[in-house]
């Protein structure tokens, strides 16, 4: 099984030439890395030069600068893997990160996405600890009605789950929360699997798209997306229903209301926010309503702030 590793670079060119020496020290070595240049203005071209002739190495660019969302479909779309896997140029993957994910994907047909914890390192890649929050979902939960990152670096998915998918939208709106778009299409294809080892080492720097004052935006990303993953699935359970769809599209509908509460209040939206407020309760949002206003006399403030300004959970 082909595993394509994609990477969709801007002006992180001075990481590309340590990302290939590591891919090519991995075990596992039936590999391509695919590599879709955004406008670089770092001098891409002269870094990249010495690959020119490597076939397991495949350079792509786009015309001018479109965003991370059309880059990384476009990664996709130039894959010829059995196996495909996002990797940031800035980050690292452990040794025998491929060979792992090679046999656990063998070994779980019914899987779309197998991934892994990893290491959360600082500018100079020293670690700072092993990520927390990657962790294998809850029984009878999707990660659609988490929302959180319980499914992160290194997520490996197979093509043949993703080319049932609508694929990944280039849209610059979906830019700073693709990678959510793409686990949520993915968990619609397949189950998901989570191998508890740390295989891939996470650069926190000032150039992470979604991090470093760059929340804010990544949030509402997500907020939308999430909005449409929910219609999305009511709609698919509605048009080919089985005995646990009536369920299913309750708690759908909740989270959808939910958070379309978030999302529109920070759009300042208030016809939105409105609706959606008066409709949650009555869609199965009762008991968190009661439960959220019933903190309200002693967390005051504090708890709103949370909420609508630093939390993407709300109503919990």
């Amino acid at each position: 099984m082909l595993i394509s590793l994609l990477i969709a670079n801007y002006n992180n060119s001075r990481f590309l030439k340590n990302v290939i020496s590591i891919v090519y020290a991995q075990s596992f070595t039936d590999w391509e890395i695919i590599i879709v240049d955004d406008g670089s203005t770092d001098g891409f071209e002269e870094i990249i030069a010495p690959y020119k002739d490597d076939k397991k190495i495949k350079v792509f660019r786009n015309g001018e600068n479109m965003g991370c969302a059309y880059t990384k479909r476009r990664c996709t779309d130039e894959a010829a893997g059995d196996i495909m896997a996002f990797f940031d140029p800035d980050d690292i993957l452990a040794p025998d990160a491929l060979q792992i994910m090679h046999d656990a994907h063998l070994e779980k047909p019914s899987c779309s996405i197998i991934h892994s914890t990893h290491y959360i390192c600082d500018d100079e890649m020293n670690i700072i600890r092993i990520a927390e929050y990657p962790k294998a979902l809850p029984a009878d939960t999707p990660l659609l009605l988490l929302g959180d990152g319980s499914v992160h670096h290194f997520a490996t998915f197979k093509t043949s789950c993703y080319d049932r998918t609508t694929r990944l939208s280039p849209i610059k709106a979906y830019d700073k929360a693709v990678d959510m778009e793409l686990y949520y299409l993915l968990e619609e294809e397949g189950d998901i699997f989570f191998i508890d080892k740390p295989l891939y080492y996470y650069r926190i720097h000032s150039g992470s798209i979604s991090n470093w004052g760059n929340e804010g935006k990544a949030k509402l990303a997500h907020y939308q997306i999430i909005e449409e993953a929910c219609l999305r699935r009511i709609r698919k359970l509605k048009k080919n229903p089985t005995e646990d769809s009536g369920r299913l599209i309750k708690r759908y509908r909740t989270r959808y209301h939910k958070i379309s509460i978030l999302h529109n209040f920070r759009r300042r939206n208030w016809p939105r926010f409105v609706g959606s407020l008066v409709i949650f309760p009555f869609v199965g949002g009762m008991e968190n309503m009661i439960s959220y206003f019933k903190k309200l006399p002693t967390e005051g403030f504090s708890l709103l702030q949370k909420s609508f300004v630093k939390d993407p959970s709300i109503l919990k």
